[in-house]
């Protein structure tokens, strides 16, 4: 047996089914845990104290040397994905176990057949990193390649994001973006693709649908609209934000409405926008990029608040104070019946 096989392990207590997965302790000569990826697409380990037998079910699919091309119908309007890391377009290697990277048009489209549908598809690998370690050098070279493929004759844009700063991104080019007269729709995954409660999926193929079937232009999110696989909804990119670590409905409008609801499954568009895209704008797409070496710090107002930790931040250029309520922070002298 090797990792990618399909396989029964029978214990003292259960029988347990799934992809039998590289042990991480075998790294470690420590080979006494056999790992498997079941069903609903969460690993487990298993002692090998414990296990009783081992048998196979079915081996492992090989792999193809060479991507099966992928006709597109070229009357459907050209939709660019641009890949910068996130779990969305990402598969398990069941040699390795490491998640990779999925993004050739070939690839995206055998993740997810329903695209090629509504739209053309190009895409290319930008980066493939955690969205923590996003900095503003590569939100400026994620807006030269949007404006790149823009030029080029693409529709609308797709950038495929980890979602814990995805909002922080949308917000960035949104300001980045000026004069912008096609849709800029940047999708996420709360759940990898290997797993059975993945959103990957509606999320991608509604972000295609949404730019291929709407007259939509700006910067906007589509994500979930709530936990089950019904429908998404696009915010805008500069009023919404990830509110939960984990639910395929974390992000949620900020002082706003949804831009739109969509749901191809329905061939459903509900508007709640007035942006509408432009083939020949009057004004030129401008791309204000950000200056890499500037330092802003953003503190959070709390109790119990000392001058030192705004202090800590004297050899920056900027600080964003977030306060409480409607702005406030505590800069008033301490009162009387305090002091005594």
């Amino acid at each position: 047996m090797e990792p990618g096989d399909r396989i029964k392990v029978i214990t003292r207590d259960e029988t347990i089914e799934g992809i039998l997965m590289p042990s991480s302790s075998a790294k470690n000569n420590k080979d006494n845990i056999v790992v498997l990826k079941i069903d609903s697409g969460y690993n487990i380990g298993i002692e090998k104290s414990r296990i009783k037998a081992m048998e196979l079910i079915q081996k492992k699919q090989k792999k193809e040397k060479k991507e099966k091309e992928i006709i597109q119908q070229e009357k459907l309007p050209e939709i660019t994905i641009l890949h910068t890391g996130g779990t969305i377009a990402s598969k398990v290697d069941y040699e390795t176990g490491a998640v990779v990277a999925r993004f050739s048009p070939e690839e995206l489209i055998q993740m997810f057949p329903e695209i090629k549908k509504y739209a053309r598809i190009k895409s290319r690998l930008i980066s493939n990193m955690f969205s923590e370690d996003m900095t503003f050098s590569h939100y400026n070279i994620l807006a030269d390649e949007i404006e790149k493929e823009l030029r080029s004759g693409s529709k609308g844009i797709i950038i495929t994001h980890g979602t814990d700063t995805l909002h922080y991104t949308s917000a960035a080019l949104s300001f980045m973006l000026e004069n912008l007269k096609n849709p800029v729709i940047l999708v996420g995954a709360q759940r990898s693709s290997d797993r059975g409660s993945s959103d990957a999926a509606l999320n991608i193929i509604n972000a295609v649908y949404f730019i291929a079937k709407s007259d939509f232009a700006g910067v906007g999110v589509c994500m979930h609209k709530t936990i089950e696989d019904e429908s998404c909804i696009i915010l805008s990119g500069t009023k919404c934000r990830k509110m939960h670590s984990s639910r395929r409905d974390a992000f949620k409008p900020v002082n706003s409405e949804p831009l739109a609801e969509v749901d191809f499954k329905t061939d459903k568009i509900i508007k709640n926008f007035t942006s509408k895209r432009e083939e020949k704008p009057e004004k030129k797409l401008l791309v204000r990029k950000f200056n890499p070496n500037i330092k802003v710090a953003i503190l959070k107002v709390h109790p119990n608040m000392h001058p030192s930790e705004i202090m800590a931040y004297k050899d920056f250029d900027g600080i964003v104070i977030e306060g409480t309520g409607l702005g406030h922070a505590p800069v008033n002298v301490i009162d009387d019946l305090t002091k005594n």
